[in-house]
């Protein structure tokens, strides 16, 4: 018996890593040969020229492309440190530690930023996948998992996890802190956690997470301590805001200049104009309420931890309207759920993964042409 376990075992790893292996290959052909083919010059005046962008950019098949919008900033972070500039100037200090920190320790063994910043990532998205894979796999079935790791894989919005930011390392604590709160091992989900927390703000979801789960189901004091020790990596970095530039709230004062949208006014200018900006914002409105619908028609296959971890994130994102497809795509309960679907209706999976292969080559293009596509 433990030699077929074992021989299962290796048979899915063999086919997580083929799932992620055959994305990343994917990803390098849109944003080096596809994107070679098409000509999307991006013109930007004033305010509105995002950091890092060179006017004429042309993309080439090299590492640089990978390192475009966020990408800039976090190769600020990691070779020359955090700046903060006031509610007036974008500044790099809205962009949390985690990640910039693991890219500069993999850059002392000299590896340039353009290389271990993606490095990082892709890595983070592999291990990933493979404790999503296994968690799936102890909970429902082996090919629910191998949905629902096609579903992260393949899923447009993965081009995040291939560049230079910080899709990859978030679900790989947020997935780590979520499964082990579920299976009881209390200490692992508040080192997780407070991974999350200093990775992203939208970490803080967890927070309220595991508190909430600790109390309908009944579970030892243990538990809420985990919730509110999730917090640590937030605080700590409010800290550092504290100490370094006397604000211990600039990682949120300093994004009134990047102009991030609230309320309903920023979700109605996700259709302002009549073309790629209208579709891209039909296929946010989906994902997010869309994906709200999957988390309660499956609420009853769900567990607790996922279903209000879902709900509590959905709600951030609504909150904000800005960067609404990837950071969606960063609740991981949406993957679980729509995988948990496609596994229910294999020919529409089927379809729904060439739907996505498609526009993950759109996004890449764009991605590498400096188009908005988050």
């Amino acid at each position: 018996m433990k030699k077929i376990i074992a021989m299962v075992r290796t048979n899915e790893f063999i086919f997580v890593f083929t799932m992620w292996l055959l994305s990343r290959l994917f990803i390098i052909i849109s944003t080096g040969f596809l994107a070679s083919f098409v000509s999307l010059p991006a013109t930007y005046s004033g305010a509105d020229i995002p950091f890092g962008f060179v006017p004429g950019h042309i993309p080439t098949f090299s590492w640089d492309s990978l390192a475009n919008w966020d990408g800039a900033w976090y190769r600020q972070i990691a070779t020359t440190g955090y700046t903060y500039a006031g509610t007036t100037q974008q500044s790099s200090i809205v962009f949390f530690p985690v990640f910039p920190s693991l890219v500069r320790g993999v850059m002392t063994f000299g590896l340039p930023f353009e290389v271990a910043a993606p490095l990082v990532n892709n890595m983070a998205f592999l291990g990933t996948l493979m404790i999503l894979h296994g968690w799936i796999c102890d909970r429902y079935n082996v090919g629910s998992a191998r949905w629902v790791t096609a579903v992260l894989a393949w899923c447009p919005f993965s081009l995040f996890t291939a560049v230079a930011y910080t899709e990859g390392l978030f679900l790989l604590f947020s997935t780590a802190a979520l499964k082990s709160f579920e299976q009881g091992y209390y200490r692992w989900a508040a080192l997780w956690g407070s991974l999350s927390t200093a990775t992203r703000i939208t970490g803080i979801t967890l927070i309220p997470t595991f508190l909430l789960v600790a109390w309908k189901e009944k579970k030892p004091v243990a538990a809420y301590w985990s919730g509110l020790l999730t917090s640590v990596g937030l605080l700590a970095f409010s800290l550092y805001c504290y100490l370094r530039f006397g604000d211990a709230l600039a990682f949120i004062h300093a994004q009134k200049a990047f102009h991030v949208g609230y309320g309903i006014q920023a979700w109605f200018k996700l259709f302002r104009k009549p073309n790629f900006s209208a579709i891209y914002g039909l296929l946010k409105l989906l994902m997010v309420f869309g994906g709200g619908y999957l988390l309660w028609y499956f609420r009853n296959k769900l567990n607790w931890v996922l279903t209000i971890y879902g709900f509590s994130s959905l709600a951030l994102i609504i909150s904000r309207a800005n960067s609404v497809g990837r950071y969606a795509y960063g609740i991981v309960s949406l993957s679980i759920a729509l995988g948990l679907l496609l596994a229910l209706n294999p020919r529409w999976g089927y379809a729904v993964m060439g739907f996505f292969a498609v526009l993950l080559a759109v996004l890449s293009v764009r991605f590498v042409w400096w188009q908005w596509v988050a």
